[in-house]
């Protein structure tokens, strides 16, 4: 029983520190530095930038962002052919005085299988695609 529960923190170790670096390169590749990534029973990854400059860009551009978000956890998420699908969202958050209000949307939703295979760096550079522009948060 023991080891298997050392397995299990192991694997849950694991998962975080995948997490943390998906996060990690999600915030500098789209010069975000509020993402929060969260998974639910290891199948459903759901990425949430917060305060977002894009989250103000026409539908059209937050579409694509949000796509390019989804293609990147495909191309660097090591545990990618395990989940089933990515949302991409947006929070607005504003506080003051210890006092915080938030809302968020998540409307954008991609099924794994419709990304397709993991992509690695010598058929893809991971840059941003052409068109979609990204603002430096200030």
């Amino acid at each position: 029983m023991a080891l298997g529960a050392c397995d299990s923190m192991r694997e849950m170790g694991g998962v975080l520190k995948d997490l943390q670096a998906l996060q990690t390169g999600l915030s500098t590749t789209f010069h975000e530095p509020a993402v929060t990534v969260n998974v639910n029973n290891t199948r459903y990854l759901t990425v949430i930038f917060v305060n977002a400059p894009n989250a103000a860009q026409p539908e059209e551009a937050r579409a694509a962002f949000a796509r390019q978000v989804a293609e990147y956890v495909r191309d660097h998420y090591p545990r990618y052919k395990e989940l089933t699908s990515i949302a991409v969202g947006f929070r607005r958050q504003t506080g003051i005085a210890g006092f915080s209000m938030s809302s968020q949307q998540v409307p954008y939703q991609f099924a794994t299988a419709d990304l397709g295979s993991r992509r690695t760096a010598a058929d893809s550079t991971g840059a941003p695609a052409a068109g979609i522009a990204r603002q430096p948060s200030n």
